[in-house]
């Protein structure tokens, strides 16, 4: 069996509720995930089911969210994820989702992996993110692993669009919190929507902020 049909035969399992389409563009997202790795480090995730648990729920759960904004950035998109991958499966075709990734090597292949998929909707950025996010002009900013809260606020202050920055966090979060609130941007964000699930014994935390 192919990597790409293994991938398409395990979603069918595990996730029945998936069209069609989203099992066909998640099966190719990783198929093309997978042979990038071969030529560069984009993720030390390996095999179909560390590609489910590592990668595809987290995006999953970010639509549990509900309503996300109509022109999201994904800093630091560097494997795709979440945002390209979340791209792939959106039903609402006319979301936009602006990548940035200032690693060039990285951009290179988000580019090529929304190109071959046909994305229409992606678009992708080789700038760092403080430059080049007042020209986006976003309603919503999204991060995974790509720091801490104050850090990436004192990226994207200067951008007056947004309205909700959502990150993926994991244990600690309430820690990482604390120490954000007494910081210089700690009474300009609230923290409005907290959405927590798991992945076997692995605690996540997906954490809406506002500006106030």
């Amino acid at each position: 069996m192919s990597f790409n049909s293994e991938i398409a035969s395990a979603l069918k399992k595990q996730f029945p509720v998936l069209h069609p389409e989203q099992v066909k563009a998640i099966s190719t997202f990783g198929m093309l995930l997978y042979a990038e790795n071969e030529r560069q480090n984009l993720t030390r995730i390996e095999g179909v089911q560390d590609f489910i648990d590592g990668h595809l729920i987290d995006v999953l759960e970010l639509y549990k969210l509900g309503h996300i904004g109509e022109r999201i950035v994904d800093i630091g998109s560097g494997s795709g994820v979440p945002g390209l991958l979340a791209a792939a499966i959106d039903t609402q075709p006319s979301r936009e989702w602006h990548l940035i990734e200032s690693e060039a090597h990285k951009a290179e292949y988000l580019l090529s992996t929304a190109s071959t998929m046909e994305l229409k909707q992606v678009s992708v950025y080789a700038e760092r993110a403080e430059k080049i996010l007042r020209e986006i002009g976003p309603d919503c900013v999204i991060a995974r692993a790509v720091g801490n809260v104050e850090k990436i606020a004192g990226w994207i202050w200067n951008c007056s669009t947004w309205n909700n920055l959502v990150l993926f966090k994991s244990r600690g979060w309430e820690e990482e919190w604390k120490a954000a609130k007494s910081s210089k941007f700690g009474k300009k964000l609230t923290v409005t929507q907290t959405h927590e699930y798991s992945i076997g014994d692995k605690y996540r935390v997906l954490v809406k902020l506002t500006r106030t």
